[in-house]
């Protein structure tokens, strides 16, 4: 049996975690890592997979109208999540979580939180998003803004060059400012 995700500060309004169980025998083992009964606030509609090299690091991101929900398959990752949703009880709150695959755990993230991943190894993946990817959903600012509140175990990871030149967490928040967040769903 493995341990709970460790997490370096208070989780975030609405970001939860479900621990996942293996079922294994000598042939490997299987995961259920989403179902629908459980108890979502989402329902996942596209299915993606990423994989990672060692120090690429992807964000830090928001989403303002979806959901996403994240699953490593393997590897291991820093999940990276700051609150700027201002009628959220934990706005500007930020939290930095280890996930890996030996420790199956799900995370949910509701929109108005950004997040960024780290991958210090080869990391796969596997998130589902309430609603299609669209470019009009995606915003971001610098990974490494010193108002995220975020401490990565990186100086100098490796970078799309939007997310290089991503404007900062001020400029951010005068989009994210402009949408009215429920918090009825987290």
């Amino acid at each position: 049996m493995t341990s709970a995700p460790k997490i370096h500060k208070e989780l975030i309004h609405g970001v939860t975690s479900t621990t996942l169980t293996s079922h294994g025998d000598h042939r490997g083992s299987l995961t259920e890592f989403f179902r629908t009964n459980w108890e979502n606030r989402y329902s996942p509609i596209q299915w993606n997979m990423t994989t990672s090299s060692p120090l690429v690091l992807r964000g830090v991101h928001v989403h303002l109208t979806h959901w996403d929900y994240l699953v490593v398959a393997h590897g291991r990752m820093q999940l990276g999540l700051c609150d700027l949703r201002r009628n959220s009880p934990t706005f500007m709150k930020s939290c930095i979580a280890e996930l890996d695959a030996g420790n199956k755990v799900g995370w949910s993230i509701p929109p108005g939180v950004a997040h960024g991943f780290y991958f210090p190894i080869d990391t796969v993946l596997i998130y589902g998003v309430s609603a299609y990817w669209s470019v009009k959903d995606e915003f971001g600012c610098h990974w490494d803004d010193p108002d995220l509140g975020l401490g990565w175990d990186v100086s100098d990871p490796i970078l799309l060059p939007r997310d290089a030149t991503a404007p900062s967490l001020a400029t951010l928040m005068q989009t994210v400012d402009a949408f009215d967040f429920s918090l009825e769903h987290g």
